[in-house]
């Protein structure tokens, strides 16, 4: 390859905001700020104190969207979820349990022991029981079920603060108790701040705002370029040994260029996978 004379120089090159992922770019930035002269110029010190100023950033940034891209355990989510849905359907089936106590094939049977019978009692007992059975799956259930335990978590934790509420302000707790007794209402109330801490505690999480690679990485690009664009600056016909100079120092430049070629022919995008939505590397990169 023959040498570059000033005469074959082309800055342009250098003057490009480079191409590739937020991984590659901060790369060359970093191999770009080790080679670095210090006190060539005020300008090349300035834009190469932008340019470590935009690679901590953007280590920041990497960093946190590792952290981001861990998977999280949901294990006790699930857990507390299934617990409700149990304890809820159980509520439910007990009731409907009691209201189909009584059937009308009974009668025959009270009709053979008597009216003072202790079976004809039992009925009493049974269909008195029943009534009072659905007229709570009435209050509680008729709208809609079990079907709030296939919704979302945050409509579920509503809609069972909701049902608690009703049986509270209601009165329905003692009717509850008498049923299916008092189990199942304590453990309900137990168990829904803890459903609804799970829910806060997955908002929290899912509204995380996830770190913006390509922000990053077009606060790279521009740093390279400005940087670059400065260290051209000390290209003088005047002091033959500068272009060599600049061209040691903008170096990595070209390694990264070239990388970027072979890349590309081994049919390697540079894309990453934490990077694929937010870093796409369709279009043009930003100009400088």
């Amino acid at each position: 390859m023959p040498s570059i004379t000033f005469e074959s120089f082309d800055p342009a090159a250098y003057q490009r905001a480079p191409r590739g992922n937020v991984w590659s770019i901060l790369s060359l930035a970093r191999a770009l700020a080790e080679l670095a002269p210090r006190d060539a110029s005020e300008a090349v010190d300035r834009t190469a104190t932008s340019l470590d100023r935009a690679i901590s950033e953007a280590q920041q940034g990497v960093a946190t969207r590792q952290r981001e891209s861990q998977p999280v355990d949901t294990s006790d989510d699930r857990a507390i979820d299934g617990c409700v849905d149990s304890l809820w359907g159980a509520l439910r089936d007990g009731l409907e349990a009691k209201a189909a106590a009584v059937h009308p094939g009974l009668a025959r049977v009270v009709a053979e022991h008597g009216k003072r019978s202790a079976v004809a009692a039992a009925m009493r007992t049974a269909a008195a029981e029943a009534a009072r059975a659905r007229g709570l799956l009435d209050r509680l259930f008729a709208a809609e079920g079990l079907a709030f335990t296939r919704k979302s978590y945050s409509e579920q934790s509503e809609k069972m603060a909701a049902l608690l509420q009703v049986i509270d302000d209601d009165g329905l707790a003692e009717g509850i108790d008498a049923l299916l007794g008092s189990q199942l209402l304590v453990l309900l109330r137990a168990c829904q701040p803890q459903y609804e801490a799970m829910v806060q505690d997955r908002l929290s999480r899912d509204d995380r705002s996830s770190t913006d690679l390509s922000h990053l990485r077009g606060k790279l690009q521009r740093a390279i370029s400005r940087y670059c664009s400065a260290v051209l600056t000390l290209v003088d016909e005047e002091r033959p040994e500068s272009l060599a100079e600049v061209l040691t120092v903008l170096r990595p430049v070209e390694s990264h260029r070239a990388q970027a070629s072979a890349s590309r022919g081994n049919g390697d995008h540079e894309t990453d996978a934490p990077e694929a939505v937010a870093d796409s590397e369709t279009g043009d990169p930003p100009a400088a």
